[in-house]
């Protein structure tokens, strides 16, 4: 008996596994499987978008992000990209290019403040490290999906104090360079990122 019990115990165990994994995969954060309305059965999005900060600055931002629980280290955090507390269910990586022809690569973090759906969802990320240059600080965004598209917007002063208008990484930081910057992020791929910012270099 103790033997025919012993492969029904694994079993089982194996099986209560799998279904803790996939509740957290998908039960607790449904809206990563259908990420901006697309069919993310991955919880894989790619979106990019011109950057325009008040300064002058134009940049084109891309964005793959991973959603859901197991994307990210899955606890709460305090003071993030959207200013509260917020799951954090959202990581990947983000690349800049900017006019003057460098395109930088950063750690991409964040929250998604929904559970079935990202439409109308309060959505905010956060760019951090960075090469070939390292950012100084994390360079927040935060907003809201509309439909297939998420718009973000950075009003603390840090991306114009960071950036400057030609892209590169300021080394001093000054209150005369405050500002703000927006983007619309949409779905893209790699390919098209690149070749928007081809078109910015041509401008």
């Amino acid at each position: 008996m103790p033997k025919a019990r012993g492969p029904l115990g694994w079993r089982s165990f194996i099986v209560f596994f799998a279904l803790i994994l996939f509740f957290m995969y998908a039960g607790l954060t449904p809206w990563a499987l259908h990420i901006g309305g697309r069919s993310t059965p991955g919880e894989l999005w790619d979106g990019f978008g011109e950057v325009r900060a008040s300064n002058g600055g134009l940049y084109v931002l891309f964005a793959h992000l991973q959603g859901g629980l197991l994307a990210g280290s899955g606890f709460s955090r305090r003071g993030g990209a959207l200013g509260h507390s917020l799951p954090d269910t959202l990581h990947g990586t983000a690349e800049l290019c900017a006019a003057s022809g460098i395109t930088y690569t950063f750690k991409l973090s964040g929250g998604v403040d929904a559970w079935w759906s990202t439409d109308e969802a309060p959505t905010g990320i956060g760019l951090s490290g960075g090469t070939p240059r390292r950012l100084p600080y994390v360079v927040p965004l935060h907003g809201m999906w509309h439909g297939p598209e998420l718009e973000l917007t950075n009003d603390d002063n840090s991306f114009t104090e960071v950036f400057t208008p030609s892209g590169e990484i300021r080394r001093a930081f000054s209150s005369a360079d405050a500002g703000t910057a927006h983007v619309t992020l949409q779905y893209g791929s790699r390919d098209a990122f690149d070749a928007a910012c081809r078109a910015i270099r041509r401008r």
